[in-house]
């Protein structure tokens, strides 16, 4: 019996000592979010008057959890902005995800909520598709005293960096890695499987137009999908011949190489001739080995 004891004593301390205390209710229906849902109708309308009927006058903005100081002027230019600069402009919720009202004991009601952003941008044609998170402190006026929100600004920056000339690395005509590409091909052309799989990294991914979007092979298999194909088997005749001439190009932004390279592959047999044009992109490591392989063609004449 004593032992019970101390168990129940036990258990009752464990289930006190993670005891519950409610703040506030939550609600996934409120004026509050009927107050932001009209918000970004008015934002959506370019209409910064009725945009900024909704804030206090005490308001604060944070972005990115950065005080930026508000200011009439500054509320105003930001939903002109995107009057002036954007087409399409929509903001909508961010689905599954749904707003929730909080209101908290002796702190007021607070809305937060999951929006996309989508438009255009009218000078870059860039697009907007930007998950944005907000929250909104309300007063008992049922006016907005804060509003943060938070999104990731690399659209932005890009927006910005497409009003700029800028230089992204170096073009060559003649390079090391070009005569790499040249050897590659012709191991392809021996048909010597061996030889061929000596330019790749052993972690070198593979993928052609034919494919889905993002599939892919490893080397493995790659080089076995090549040895079942009709490119290496015995009776099939082709030749491959360079067309134009392939460019290298040095990428700053990455720092890595890559080299384009434009050929015509024809093939032969007693009863037809065919000839399928086709561009490769080789990228290469710091070793020189290659680590990615893409090939666009059409297969229609192969399907025939």
């Amino acid at each position: 019996m004593k032992a019970f004891s101390i168990f129940l004593l036990c258990l009752f301390l464990s289930v006190t000592s993670y005891s519950q205390k409610k703040s506030g209710t939550v609600y996934s229906e409120h004026e509050a979010i009927t107050k932001t849902h009209e918000l970004w109708k008015a934002f959506e309308a370019g209409d910064a008057d009725a945009f900024l009927s909704f804030m206090a006058d005490t308001l604060k903005v944070y972005v990115n959890g950065e005080d930026v100081k508000a200011t009439e002027k500054g509320v105003r230019g930001y939903v002109n902005r995107y009057r002036d600069n954007y087409t399409n402009v929509k903001i909508m919720e961010h689905k599954p995800a749904y707003p929730d009202a909080i209101d908290y004991k002796g702190a007021g009601v607070w809305v937060q909520d999951w929006l996309k952003l989508t438009g255009i941008h009218k000078e870059s044609g860039i697009m907007l598709d930007l998950p944005v998170h907000h929250l909104y402190s309300f007063n008992k006026d049922g006016k907005i005293t804060s509003f943060h929100y938070y999104f990731n600004n690399d659209v932005f920056e890009q927006i910005g960096d497409s009003k700029k000339t800028t230089e992204n690395g170096k073009l060559y005509i003649n390079h090391p890695l070009i005569a790499k590409v040249r050897h590659l091909m012709n191991a392809f052309r021996a048909k010597d499987i061996d030889a061929w799989a000596t330019f790749f990294s052993k972690e070198a991914t593979f993928g052609n137009s034919t494919m889905k979007f993002g599939q892919t092979n490893n080397l493995e298999d790659q080089i076995k999908g090549l040895k079942e194909s009709r490119f290496f088997k015995p009776e099939t005749k082709f030749k491959i011949k360079e067309v134009g001439y392939p460019d290298c190009l040095y990428y700053a932004k990455g720092d890595g190489y890559v080299v384009y390279s434009w050929w015509l592959y024809t093939e032969w047999g007693k009863d037809k001739k065919f000839e399928v044009p086709f561009m490769v992109s080789t990228t290469f490591d710091k070793d020189g080995l290659i680590v990615k392989d893409y090939v666009w063609y059409s297969n229609n004449h192969f399907d025939e």
